[in-house]
């Protein structure tokens, strides 16, 4: 079952259909199906599971009461249509990250190559047969290729832990694989969303894994694919990038798309977060109603795209904030404590068995935080449910000797 949630949200969320005014992925449909027989036949949940699920549900009371009495009734379907499935999928992510033994979670090594040849595929198509993906063809003529995504920046985050677990192998043949796919994406699929997420990347094995060898050699691939890209053509392969970056910077100045979306999704966060006074808009509310009057919409209304990300924030972190509140920001809070905290356990027991599983873990915990803070494609676009997975899968923690002479250690 942790191979069909890898899967499913990974290469599975792009083909969907709108059900009531919200968009569902087969992901969402396959794992419901699925999900349903298999617990079905083990209908044993975990306290933990149980006890989560309830403050989900009584979360869920309170922000249907937020949204009947805001402005926005008329789009409450939406709300209360997503919140059963959420329900749903959070329960068995959780079951099935508990659930999950040690050969499971090493098995999505195995699983994360096969994904990634799936998508290389797509990529040779695109390029052999561009006329069969007709909306990729802004993209296309930079260079760029989607293949079953809508756009690059969706490979990005979409594709990224794949990459992450490979590069957090124990064989070093695997952590190779995880690297040549790294600049495999760099150079057929490259987006601001993967530059910065390959920068952050670097970062974390470095400074936090302290694997050195294996982030010098990511920041010489990229090196050398930089200068060789310029070379050929640097207006079409790096420019847009600088200018994407360039425009986030100074937003007041510029007229990039990305860069006024990205930025109004901040805006429209803060927005919210004031109009609300902390308490949120409600579960999939933002963009409803009358939109936030903020600077970067402003711009692109005189570009006609004033509804451009309204409701998906441009990226998960502003659409959680917008929506959730106060309680949003401290629901992040807690996860990168957990992150850090298991960090630093790693750190003391790498010779530990169970140290190969929770660097996967961990390397998919940073995926999400730093991943939704770029870009996304709401809650069930695949990031948020293996945060689901793989927190759960750290609780196993707790009943292991890790845990146990961490616990010591603090005595």
């Amino acid at each position: 079952m942790l191979q069909l949630w890898l899967v499913a949200n990974t290469i599975l969320w792009p083909l969907s259909a709108t059900l009531g005014g919200m968009t569902l992925g087969l992901n969402v449909v396959v794992l419901i199906l699925v999900g349903i027989v298999w617990l079905g036949i083990n209908w044993k949940i975990a306290i933990g599971s149980a006890e989560l699920i309830l403050a989900f549900f009584a979360y869920a009371i309170y922000s249907s009461i937020v949204v009947l009495a805001g402005p926005c009734r008329a789009d409450f379907s939406k709300s209360i249509l997503s919140i059963p499935i959420l329900m749903f999928l959070f329960l068995l992510g959780l079951e099935v990250g508990r659930r999950a033994n040690n050969r499971d979670w090493l098995k999505l090594q195995t699983t994360s190559q096969w994904i990634l040849v799936v998508v290389y595929i797509s990529f040779a198509i695109e390029k052999l047969v561009p006329a069969l993906f007709p909306l990729h063809a802004g993209a296309q003529a930079s260079g760029q290729l989607s293949g079953l995504f809508s756009e690059p920046s969706h490979v990005a985050f979409s594709l990224f832990p794949c990459v992450a677990i490979l590069q957090v192998s124990a064989c070093k043949k695997t952590r190779r694989k995880g690297i040549l796919a790294h600049i495999g994406l760099l150079v057929f699929s490259r987006s601001s969303t993967l530059v910065v997420l390959t920068a952050a990347w670097i970062a974390y094995r470095h400074l936090v894994q302290r694997k050195i060898r294996q982030a010098v050699l990511v920041v010489l691939g990229t090196a050398l694919l930089v200068a060789l890209v310029s070379i050929i053509n640097f207006d079409q392969f790096v420019l847009p990038t600088v200018t994407r970056a360039t425009g986030v910077a100074a937003s007041s100045e510029t007229t990039n798309v990305s860069s006024l979306v990205y930025v109004q999704g901040w805006q429209d966060a803060w927005f919210n977060l004031q109009r609300t006074r902390g308490i949120g808009l409600g579960l999939n509310m933002m963009g409803h109603g009358t939109l936030p009057d903020v600077p970067a919409r402003n711009v692109l209304s005189l570009l006609g795209l004033e509804n451009l990300n309204a409701q998906d924030g441009s990226f998960l972190f502003a659409k959680i904030i917008s929506e959730t509140g106060v309680l949003g920001m401290a629901l992040y809070v807690m996860i990168i404590w957990r992150w850090i905290r298991l960090e630093k356990s790693l750190r003391r027991h790498s010779e530990n068995p169970v140290h190969s599983v929770a660097v996967a873990q961990t390397a998919l915990i940073f995926c999400f935080i730093v991943s939704s803070i770029l870009r996304g494609a709401g809650y069930f676009s695949g990031g948020l449910l293996l945060l689901v997975v793989a927190l759960s899968g750290t609780s196993k923690w707790r009943r292991n000797s890790l845990a146990q002479s961490d616990s010591a250690s603090y005595q």
